[in-house]
């Protein structure tokens, strides 16, 4: 049976442009701004953007994490809209067309979609309407508004998550996660992260942090993490993942490979037309995404290396003294502080050990020329040396 079904009103109305140029007002006033915005880009993006279009749609997509996921979202309401089977489609337009002849003389009537959703008949199937003779822009909005409403109320009614939850892992914490698919996480210390498996997918959005990830193979439902520039797509390995939004490599994501294969590209690029960016990372592989989604070379590393706090340790490659302190302060307090800037900005490398902090201070004592001073607050300033 097909999932739409139609309905009309007890009375015949003549076809008022006006009402329904209200009605469709009302409809966009009920919707999140985002969730409309990214239903009109996404609609002109598949009707083709001109070059001016096209940085406009960049610069909105980079204004904001919520803009890139709003759009993603759309790519995937259409996509499950179009894998409607044909006989539904067919019995729907059949229907659709039925009630549009019936309307010439009766109009007014309306289509029931999803949960709760419906949309104006606008007669597409019969003569041109009114709304077919509309300007572009007015077509389009009327676009935004059959995929927010049908798409959203059925794609949600049809797509539900399977598994849903959030981790939140303090300062000086870590946690180990095992998902319903047999996928393991790895948090380590002020992690934060959404998990979400649909039946058609498997889906990871890290706010803060960073993980290691073993996904379990499924090469049915793909498993995908978004951490702030970087989208990574794989269906089995093994792997970490970092973002932060300070310190070392702040904006930036990191990925790290251990074991099989994933994909790297910029998580507010649209799929469809970011194949030649995206980039095959295999094991012993890493590579940096940059704050505004430029993906970075491949660089060899040591696979037994990836996520190095697994093991108590943290490396540091030319980071500055004052980002190899504010990394150690992420496994617990220090005692130490550095307020020179010069001091701050001093480079450091090397692999330390986290919860060691004294082990720490003594060994940049012992290679940069500083020292370590105790103030009145029982803490270790570490001062240039004289």
């Amino acid at each position: 049976m097909s999932r739409f079904s139609l309905s009309a009103r007890s009375s015949p109305a003549p076809f008022d442009e006006a009402a329904e140029a209200r009605e469709l007002e009302e409809f966009f006033r009920q919707q999140d701004p985002v969730d409309v915005a990214a239903a009109d880009w996404h609609t002109r993006w598949e009707q083709g953007l001109t070059s001016a279009e096209q940085v406009q749609l960049q610069q909105w997509l980079a204004a904001s994490p919520a803009h890139a996921a709003a759009f993603e979202c759309q790519g995937q309401i259409m996509a499950a809209l179009r894998s409607i089977p044909a006989d539904d489609v067919a019995r729907v337009r059949a229907a659709h067309s039925s009630v549009s002849s019936h309307a010439s003389s009766q109009p007014g009537q309306s289509l029931q979609t999803g949960p709760g959703k419906k949309i104006a008949d606008r007669r597409i199937n019969s003569r041109p309407s009114p709304v077919a003779r509309q300007p572009r822009r007015t077509w389009m909005a009327f676009c935004c508004m059959a995929i927010l409403a049908v798409g959203v109320g059925w794609y949600q009614w049809d797509q539900p998550h399977t598994f849903s939850s959030s981790y939140v892992v303090g300062r000086g914490q870590d946690q180990v996660v095992t998902l319903p698919d047999g996928s393991e996480l790895a948090l380590d210390a002020e992690t934060q992260v959404q998990v979400t498996l649909y039946r058609d997918r498997r889906e990871v959005r890290i706010t803060e942090g960073q993980i290691m990830f073993a996904v379990a193979p499924d090469s049915e439902k793909p498993f995908q993490i978004l951490a702030g520039p970087a989208r990574v797509t794989v269906v089995g390995t093994r792997f970490s993942v970092r973002y932060r939004h300070d310190g070392m490599d702040a904006g930036t994501a990191k990925v790290a490979v251990e074991e099989g294969h994933v994909r790297v590209d910029d998580a507010r690029s649209p799929l469809a037309n970011n194949e030649g960016a995206a980039v095959d990372l295999k094991a012993g592989q890493s590579l940096t995404v940059s704050a505004d989604g430029g993906v970075g070379q491949v660089v060899a590393v040591a696979p037994s290396s990836v996520a190095l706090w697994r093991k108590g340790l943290v490396r540091f490659d030319n980071a500055s003294l004052g980002e190899a302190l504010l990394e150690l302060e992420r496994y617990g307090p220090s005692g130490l502080v550095i307020r020179d800037p010069a001091v701050a900005a001093m480079p450091i490398g090397g692999s330390f050990q986290i919860g060691r902090p004294d082990e720490f201070a003594q060994m940049v004592m012992r290679i940069m020329p500083v020292k370590l001073v105790k103030d009145a607050a029982g803490r270790t300033e570490i001062i240039m040396a004289p």
